[in-house]
């Protein structure tokens, strides 16, 4: 018996219309996998722009501590400066691609690229001290084409120069 004499017909789908929505599913497939993938670079560059700035501003926090804090900030050799204070020394280092804050317990390390390094010293009468005691550094960095200028500030009791002056 033929389905045809009962008055039932088998239905379908044709060719045309399974390849239309072939043709439809990859296209939508193509165009999530590009917005996913622009989403992908779109969190990666988040992320790296998120560490950048929570590494500048430790880094900002960390020295504005040590300018609070610090007896003295002197310069030891060309950008390595000793933070002292009543219980502990710092070294800060400026290098190529890094900045180092270390004591004789550990090390932070900052991955910033301080550019355009500009010191002012503290004027002395003595000259064991002069361009020693450092009363200002300046930089920049530069994040995805962005500049940005770090800048440290150390205010001195006149009674610490004065100290300093007497000393050999």
């Amino acid at each position: 018996m033929s389905s045809k004499k009962k008055g039932y017909y088998a239905k379908g789908f044709t060719i045309t219309e399974v390849l239309v929505t072939l043709a439809i599913t990859s296209i939508a497939i193509t165009l999530s996998y590009s917005t996913l993938t622009y989403i992908q670079k779109l969190l990666y560059n988040y992320k790296a722009q998120n560490k950048f700035i929570n590494e500048y501003t430790d880094l900002k926090k960390r020295l504005d501590y040590e300018s609070a804090f610090a007896h003295l900030i002197t310069e030891q050799k060309e950008n390595t400066f000793l933070m002292q204070r009543d219980s502990a020394t710092n070294v800060l280092e400026i290098l190529d691609k890094t900045i180092l804050i270390w004591n004789k317990n550990h090390c932070d390390t900052f991955h910033i690229e301080a550019k355009k390094v500009t010191k002012v010293y503290e004027l002395m009468k003595n000259p064991a001290w002069a361009n020693r005691l450092v009363q200002s550094i300046e930089f920049e960095t530069e994040f995805t084409k962005q500049k940005f200028n770090f800048y440290f500030y150390k205010k001195y009791d006149a009674s610490v120069k004065l100290e300093l002056d007497k000393t050999e």
